[in-house]
């Protein structure tokens, strides 16, 4: 890819405004992955800014440049064609570096010690199609470089809240 080219792939987008914080989402992402429902399980974790009333969901943003495969001890982490991360549980040791240096909270470890994160479901995430509020879609688009505080920010603008 030359520096022209955006980095055009697949991903999870959230319309902040949407999100009702129900944690749906979460449930049917663990249910679908670990065949029960627990928020620690899931590969999509909501995030409560409750002074504000702000729901935003944090997954894995399929960032072009990853940290956490860069920063694999045991090159256990690689990429998929689609841009989602894939691990090599036989080389993944568990340290949990991937977790600690994503810098989007995208990754935690699971019950094996092992991270866990978004995968797309392998191309129709239950997340979206699930949401009873439409707040989560799964769109080609360029890398997002919005994060929570920012989309908190210009929300809170546009609605005209003042912290």
């Amino acid at each position: 890819m030359d520096g022209c080219e955006a980095n055009l792939l697949r991903r999870l987008l959230v319309r902040a405004e949407s999100c009702a914080g129900c944690r749906f989402c979460e449930m049917v992402c663990s249910f679908s992955h670990e065949g029960r429902f627990s928020p620690s399980l899931s590969r999509i974790t909501v995030i409560k800014e409750d002074r504000l009333g702000f729901d935003y969901p944090i997954f894995c943003r399929l960032c072009e440049s990853c940290p956490p495969v860069d920063s694999c001890p045991n090159k256990a982490l690689s990429r998929s064609p689609e841009g989602t991360l894939r691990l090599d549980e036989e080389a993944c040791s568990g340290c949990g570096t991937c977790v600690k240096i994503c810098p989007h909270s995208a990754l935690k470890m699971g019950e094996a010690s092992k991270p866990i994160f978004c995968d797309l479901c392998g191309g129709r995430p239950k997340c979206v199609e699930r949401c009873p509020t439409g707040a989560l879609s799964h769109e080609e688009t360029e890398e997002l470089d919005e994060g929570p505080i920012e989309v908190m920010k210009r929300l809170m603008e546009r609605w005209g809240v003042y912290a």
